[in-house]
């Protein structure tokens, strides 16, 4: 069994500092009610695990609902070999493509994490 060494380096992106995982495979995210979830990529798809799992259970799901840097709602799914978001998950509206999603951790800090990264 191979083990992944895991550890984040701090970037400055202008008003506050990101922490950028050098190695990961998830993403511990807030979704748009306040849920904490663990999120990661299986098979083009995300596998999502509540950390409530009194309430919620894992399942796996074509996209993953989060708070962005700013605290907005947004959407994501998996577009090839990157990211497709959609704000408050208003799919007919304006979308982006992205190399990396920019959301808030269980701890309120500025994480991102991009494809590869997420994959297991």
């Amino acid at each position: 069994m191979a083990a992944k060494l895991v550890f984040d380096a701090t970037s400055y992106t202008g008003s506050e500092p990101v922490n950028e995982p050098w190695v990961q495979s998830s993403m511990e995210f807030v979704t748009w009610n306040g849920e904490k979830w663990t999120g990661w990529v299986r098979s083009e798809g995300f596998e999502l695990r509540p950390q409530n799992e009194g309430r919620w259970s894992q399942h796996s799901n074509s996209m993953l609902a989060f708070m962005d840097w700013e605290g907005a709602p947004w959407q994501v799914r998996i577009d090839g070999d990157s990211f497709l978001l959609a704000h408050h998950g208003d799919w007919q509206g304006h979308t982006e493509r992205a190399m990396a999603i920019h959301y808030r951790d269980w701890q309120g800090r500025n994480q991102l994490r991009t494809l590869a990264q997420l994959k297991r």
